[in-house]
């Protein structure tokens, strides 16, 4: 993913994976107005009303194009400007206080399905480089272009790449317990999840972030975001700010994995009838009555919504023997997004968008008839198959797994000393 020089790599092995770093954190008083819900978890209209009627809220530094009502002759150069402004208004406020020390965070989510907790740290952009952070997935180069951009201009990161880490070691287990036996340094959330910060004590700092050596790291939410760290260090490779990137990190065995359901416009423009009639020469459609008969049971059944009524169908076998092959959204690419539809989720921005499970079923439908798209509901994949994916350096498409609940944004600030925070120590 970078232009790595020979002895870059030996170089970089001597960074320790997980470092702690000296961040801000938000003031509890602030919390509420600033703390912003999860990008992927709001529609566009959503969050340009939250935009719109919150300065306050961190979305405003991390805006794009679509957040915002009257967005149509913005540049990633105006994005930049207005999220730089609206960081400079948060710091202006005091929203955030520096640590005074350099940290790690244990960040906990409790839910319905159980509870994660993961260890808040800086991570190597090199590690992305040399295998000790694994990817799985492709990006959009637009996205990833903008956040590379906020990097470069705002000069803050707040929101963490979500990693995963086999749980083999029982060390970091052990000290999660430590730390969190203390009250909160920070709690926040709903009835329906609740968040809480604590700050990793000095003593346990060194042997926390040593649990982690020797292992390797998987991407689960923020491949854009990685993407960006990666682009942002090979323009500037002497920035010791830039040679590392904010991440959280859970135990895999702790996290909750749902689909994210593809939107498509048929590219040859057919009416319903032509449409169904061109899926069913590649797979049976079978038509259903509801959204709940339609939602799949297992893997290689996929949900179809077109025209308001809702099918079900199989996807054809997998082509290869790759991990990836194996997956529905990769079948699902190949056997009928691209060749049936004309949509390649690769190369044609729009031509497919995203929708994650959370949302529902109904939303799917609103959106697809509201945008002359054909909806597909997938079943979700596993963290391990993520991880056999990345371990085989194979790729999927764009917004393959959506991983829930998930860290919000405006919790920690990592200065980067550039932008409107250049007025500040890099952190």
């Amino acid at each position: 993913m970078t232009n790595a020089q020979p002895g870059d790599v030996d170089q970089a092995l001597s960074e320790p994976l997980v470092a702690p770093f000296a961040g801000w954190v938000v003031h509890p008083d602030w919390a509420e107005r600033v703390i912003s819900r999860a990008y992927d978890n709001l529609s566009p209209l959503q969050r340009q009303s939250l935009v719109a009627s919150n300065p306050y809220s961190y979305m405003n530094v991390t805006r794009s194009r679509e957040d915002l009502f009257d967005n149509a002759d913005l540049s990633h150069d105006d994005l930049v400007a207005q999220g730089a402004a609206a960081l400079t208004r948060l710091l202006n406020a005091n929203a955030f206080v520096p640590s005074g020390r350099s940290a790690l965070y244990l960040y906990r989510l409790t839910h319905k399905q159980g509870m994660q907790t993961g260890v808040v740290c800086t991570v190597p952009v090199q590690g992305f480089d040399d295998g000790r952070i694994r990817i799985h997935e492709n990006v959009h180069d637009e996205r990833a272009d903008l956040l590379t951009a906020h990097l470069q201009g705002v000069g803050a990161t707040s929101s963490p790449v979500a990693m995963a880490v086999r749980s083999t070691a029982e060390l970091y287990n052990q000290l999660f317990d430590i730390t969190a036996a203390a009250p909160a340094d920070l709690e926040f959330g709903s009835t329906t999840v609740r968040h809480q910060v604590w700050t990793v004590p000095h003593d346990y700092t060194e042997s926390l972030a040593a649990a982690f050596e020797n292992q390797a790291l998987y991407v689960t939410d923020g491949h854009h975001r990685s993407a960006a760290a990666v682009r942002a260090w090979a323009a500037e490779p002497t920035n010791p700010a830039l040679a590392r990137t904010l991440a959280v990190v859970f135990p895999d065995e702790q996290l909750q994995v749902q689909a994210f359901h593809r939107l498509a416009v048929d590219q040859h423009n057919r009416g319903i009838e032509d449409c169904l009639a061109a899926l069913d020469d590649v797979t049976e459609v079978r038509p259903v009555f509801s959204s709940r008969q339609a939602r799949p049971p297992q893997r290689g059944v996929v949900g179809l919504y077109l025209g308001g009524s809702w099918h079900q169908l199989d996807l054809p076998p997998a082509v290869g023997n790759g991990a990836v092959n194996g997956l529905d959204v990769e079948r699902l690419r190949r056997s009928i997004l691209s060749p049936v539809l004309g949509a390649d989720e690769l190369t044609q921005p729009g031509a497919v968008e995203y929708l994650p499970a959370s949302l529902g079923f109904d939303e799917l439908a609103r959106r697809c008839d509201a945008e002359n798209r054909v909806g597909f509901a997938l079943h979700p994949m596993t963290v391990r198959e993520l991880m056999a994916v990345a371990d085989e350096k194979g790729l999927m498409p764009p917004k393959s797994s959506f991983f829930a609940p998930k860290p919000r944004s405006g919790v920690f600030l990592r200065i980067l000393g550039r932008g409107a925070t250049s007025h500040l120590p890099a952190s």
